[in-house]
């Protein structure tokens, strides 16, 4: 994947810089660097840090590949799922029979009670008894399919409650990719504390306390020598021999 050790580095600086960063400032480093007299400097552990960056990089490498696998996972958009303004949830949710379901039921309840208040009007007046009798039938007629399709109504919303509740999870894209976004935060700060605490912090008390070691021990190679050793005492710084027989025969006249 183009881009991926670029990427790689930039997290691993900015993580690096933010861990070091509350390493020096932890009480841990600073009660360090006050027991120990002559301690380095942050600015100079600071250096020294940055120069071994991929080695103390490297303690966290498992936590760093876990949480790009899960961001790589939770970038990868799902097959399954189907996106809010597609035609096809846009078709299920503006169709004909949504439309039929409400219009139907309203439609004949006002048909019905036209027809039944005009029809026995013109029987209380005795106007036109064959044409009033036809209206208080549609009247009636009118009410029964309001009433079959009331029902109807509400046995389709039933059945689709009873289905939502059925399969919980083909209804909760937001709650799938809210879930995600937490396990992708979480190894992020798992990579962060491994860091942190297996990288950072025991780099920086080693370089303190080599600090104070070498400032007990002192530097090697500059001890007093010894005088009392063999070598002191051999003949090459022996005194010359007065009672040899090269003395004895050199006399200086009187």
């Amino acid at each position: 994947m183009p881009g991926t050790d670029s990427l790689r580095r930039t997290e691993e600086t900015a993580a690096f810089e933010q861990a070091l960063g509350q390493a020096l400032a932890s009480p841990e480093i600073k009660e360090a660097l006050r027991r120990t007299p002559d301690a380095p400097r942050p600015e100079h552990l600071r250096l020294q840090a940055h120069r071994e960056r991929a080695a103390l990089c490297a303690t966290a490498a498992a936590e760093y590949e876990t949480y790009a696998r899960l961001r790589a996972e939770a970038d990868t958009p799902t097959p399954d799922t189907t996106p809010t303004g597609s035609p096809t949830t846009t078709a299920s949710g503006s169709g004909l029979l949504p439309a039929l379901a409400v219009l139907v039921p309203s439609l004949g309840a006002i048909a019905a009670v036209l027809f039944l208040a005009i029809g026995f009007g013109m029987r209380l007046v005795n106007a036109h008894r064959q044409f009033a009798d036809e209206l208080v039938y549609a009247g009636w007629l009118a009410a029964g399919i309001a009433a079959a399709a009331t029902a109807a109504d509400l046995a389709w919303l039933l059945a689709t409650a009873a289905r939502n509740r059925s399969t919980p999870d083909s209804a909760s894209p937001a709650t799938d990719v809210t879930t995600r976004g937490s396990e992708v935060a979480q190894a992020r700060a798992a990579w962060h504390l491994a860091l942190l605490e297996r990288g950072i912090v025991p780099f920086l008390l080693t370089r303190i306390q080599e600090g104070e070691t070498e400032r007990r021990t002192g530097r090697p190679g500059y001890s007093a020598p010894e005088y009392g050793s063999p070598e002191y005492g051999r003949h090459e710084y022996a005194s010359p021999g007065y009672d040899s027989p090269e003395y004895s025969t050199t006399r200086s006249p009187r």
